[in-house]
Order: structure tokens, then sequence, then C-alpha cells
């Protein structure tokens, strides 16, 4: 399964998600995103995400970290892309929104694979 995820920075802070109940990973962080579409790319996917999500209108840019997981049951291949997005975020597809201080990010009991995708990029330094 692909999956587009966003890097968006405002401040110095990292735009993170936390998922709602019920589903994969339910009450863990995650930079937002989500599924692509059959044809659909992961600029296109992520721009859409976005605006299901969290009601905001986005730019994808460029790939900065992806990692292929398998969570025993579906694996996933997720990209980190960098976002640019106006306005301020509404929880409409996820259970609450943060802005999260690089530092704070480790103390956050994130999606695993999100989990390796911080690890990748050194903790936020890249």
């Amino acid at each position: 399964m692909l999956v587009a995820a966003a890097w968006l920075e405002r401040e110095g802070r990292l735009l993170l998600a936390r998922r709602g109940p019920g589903g994969p990973c339910a009450g863990l962080w995650e930079f937002p995103g989500g599924k692509c579409q059959q044809g659909e790319s992961l600029g296109e996917c992520l721009v859409r995400e976005l605006a299901e999500e969290l009601n905001l209108s986005a730019r994808a840019g460029e790939e900065l970290a992806a990692v292929e997981h398998d969570y025993g049951t579906f694996s996933i291949s997720l990209h980190l892309l960098r976002a640019e997005a106006q306005g301020e975020p509404q929880a409409l597809g996820c259970a609450e929104w943060r802005w999260v201080a690089p530092g704070e990010v480790a103390s956050l009991e994130l999606a695993p694979a999100d989990r390796r995708l911080w690890v990748q990029l050194g903790g936020g330094r890249h």
C-alpha cells in the first residue's frame, strides 16, 4: 500500500496528527497523510489527504524519506514529502492535531512506520 505523509513546518514546529479510534494504529501519532488512490501521484495524494483530514489547502514538495513497513496484516510504503499549507488545521479525519517542537517528537507515541521515518531523518535533523 502506497502512503504519502507530510513534513509540514511552521515557526520551527512540525504538524502531527493522532489517529482516531478503531483502525490500525489507533491513538498513535503520525505525520499527516494517507493512502494513495489508484493512479494518484504521491503529491496528489498528499494534497487530497490534507484537505480531507485537516481542511488544509496544501502544496506538496520534495520527498525527504521513505520506509517500507510490515504491520503483520498489511504492509505500507510510506513516503514523507515536504509540504506547505494555508490555513489552520481542523481535526476532520483524525482525533487531534498538534504543532510539535522537533525535540518533543521522540516523546510522542508514534506509529511504527512514522517512528522509522523520524529515525531515518536523524530525529528531525535533515
